[in-house]
C-alpha cells in the first residue's frame, strides 16, 4: 500500500503500516493522547535548571568562557532573568521526579503505563522505554542528528517544527550514518532544499513518531518549546525490528564493542 507523507496514524492498522518506515508521522489524538497534569514551562524550567543531571547547551557560542557563564547564569540568576536567553535543555533522568510532590508524581499513570499499554496491544516489544524531556528557547533550533532509537515526541509547551526529510535513505543512507555517525551531530543547521524536507508543526498535544536513525533537527517558535520524548530500544513487531535497525545490528555483529552502548545509564 503506497501511504503518502506527510501523514497522520489515526488507527492501530495506520500505526502498524508506517511505524517501521523511514519516514517520520504523527499519531492522530483519536489513537492516543496524554493527561498534561505538568506545571508552566517556566515553572518547569526552574525545576530543571536546579538538577545536575540536566544537560544546559548555548548552541552557536564559540567561546568556551562565554558558554560556562551563560550556563552558570541560566542555572543561578531570577527566573525572570534566564526565560528569554537562547538555550537549550534536557533531562534523562525523570525518574528522579516521580516521588510524591515531584512535578512529575503521576507520570507514570497519566503517560508512560497509557503509552506502554498502546504499544503492547498493537504486538510491539521492546527492550528500552524511557522519557527525557527537551526544553527549546525562543527561536532555538537543536543539533542536526540522529538517534539510536525510535522516539515518540509529546509537545507539552509552545510550538516546534520537527523537521526530517522525505525520503531520508535518498538523503543519507542508514549504512553510512551507521558507520559514520559523528558526522550526523552539528550544531549549524546545514542548508537544504526546502523541497526535501518533511516538516510537523507541533502544537501542544501533538504527537509525533521519529523513526530510528534519520536525520532531522528541531526548532522552536516564537515560545519557549516543551516536549517529553520517549526512547524506545530494541522495538519489534512479530520479532522482527525496523529495516534501520537491521542495519544496525549487522554493524554491531562485525563491531560488538558498539552494541548498546547507549543504554550504559540504564
Amino acid at each position: 500500500m503506497s501511504i503518502s507523507f506527510p501523514f497522520t496514524a489515526r488507527t492501530q492498522e495506520n500505526f502498524l503500516d508506517v511505524w517501521n518506515d523511514r519516514r517520520n508521522f504523527l499519531i492522530g489524538p483519536e489513537l492516543v493522547s496524554f493527561t498534561n497534569n505538568l506545571p508552566s514551562a517556566e515553572e518547569v524550567i526552574d525545576i530543571l535548571r536546579k538538577d545536575p543531571d540536566s544537560r544546559v547547551q548555548f548552541m552557536n557560542t564559540a567561546d568556551g568562557d562565554e558558554k560556562d557563564a551563560l550556563i552558570e547564569k541560566f542555572k543561578t540568576a531570577p527566573l525572570e532573568q534566564v526565560v528569554d536567553l537562547p538555550f537549550s535543555l534536557a533531562n534523562f533522568f525523570l525518574h528522579n521526579f516521580y516521588s510524591p510532590g515531584s512535578f512529575l508524581s503521576d507520570f507514570q499513570r497519566d503517560v508512560m503505563i497509557p503509552w506502554r499499554t498502546f504499544l503492547s496491544s498493537t504486538g510491539l516489544t521492546w527492550q528500552r522505554c524511557y522519557p527525557i524531556i527537551f526544553i527549546s528557547g525562543k527561536k532555538c533550533s537543536s543539533t542536526y542528528h540522529v538517534d539510536v532509537s525510535h522516539v515518540l515526541a509529546w509537545q507539552t509547551h509552545g510550538v516546534k517544527v520537527f523537521n526530517g526529510f522525505k525520503d531520508p535513505e535518498g538523503h543519507a543512507a542508514v549504512q553510512h550514518i551507521v558507520n559514520n555517525r559523528q558526522d550526523y551531530r552539528v550544531e549549524q543547521i546545514p542548508e537544504f532544499d526546502p523541497d526535501l524536507i518533511l516538516a510537523y508543526r507541533m502544537e501542544p498535544g501533538d504527537l509525533l513518531w521519529n523513526q530510528l536513525l534519520t536525520p532531522h533537527w528541531v526548532t522552536a517558535e516564537d515560545g519557549i518549546a516543551i516536549s517529553v520524548n520517549i526512547s524506545h530500544g530494541g522495538i519489534a513487531y512479530q520479532k522482527a525490528v525496523c529495516p534501520n535497525e537491521q542495519v544496525l545490528r549487522a554493524h554491531w555483529e562485525d563491531h560488538p564493542e558498539e552494541a548498546w552502548t547507549v543504554d550504559e545509564r540504564y
